[in-house]
């Protein structure tokens, strides 16, 4: 009797363990593209895995980045589940330096009210970069993104914002992109 309760109790918190563990999976389990089917989209060779991007061009605001030495390549986080997700990416070229003639864009950045709620300090437009979105490998937009870092509670972040649309047109690198990407 006592062998068959100790088989039954033993047997019940394996199963609440293997439950718990299943959960915590499919809780925590974020998805991320495959490097050699995002180089067979972009065309591109060598591509290093940066990781979470937030963006607003394509399909979902969950992207993920790719970059080699000239481009960065976001594609959708869920490119494995096919249809929609994985047919489309933006490219965003390496940055070109500010000029005379961007000082009223960048005026016009640091005046927008999303920007100056009070929790964004130490805000820098750094450097502009030619942003290409394309959907079944047809170019479908192209604009100009300005890379902004800016301070909040004490760690910096890494944006690309379109200068007249900030919600609409915008890739947060989050803290990672800070100290990956500054110099690019």
């Amino acid at each position: 009797m006592k062998k068959r309760l100790f088989i039954f109790f033993s047997s019940l918190i394996a199963l609440i363990t293997i439950g718990y563990l299943i959960f915590l999976f499919m809780f925590y389990y974020e998805p991320t593209p495959s490097k050699d089917n995002v180089e067979e989209m972009v065309s591109a060779k060598d591509l290093t895995e940066f990781g979470e991007v937030e963006g607003s061009y394509l399909l979902t605001p969950r992207n993920y980045g790719f970059y080699n030495k000239d481009s960065i390549y976001i594609v959708e986080q869920y490119l494995e589940k096919g249809e929609e997700y994985n047919q489309q990416y933006v490219l965003i070229e390496e940055g070109l330096e500010l000029t005379e003639d961007d000082k009223q864009t960048i005026n016009q950045i640091h005046a927008k009210d999303e920007l100056q709620a009070g929790y964004v300090d130490d805000l820098k437009v750094i450097s502009k970069h030619r942003m290409s979105v394309y959907k079944n490998n047809e170019k479908v937009e192209e604009n100009w993104l300005f890379k902004i870092t800016y301070k909040n509670d004490e760690d910096y972040f890494l944006t690309f914002i379109h200068s007249e649309n900030i919600e609409v047109g915008k890739f947060n690198f989050f803290t990672e992109g800070y100290e990956q990407f500054l110099q690019f």
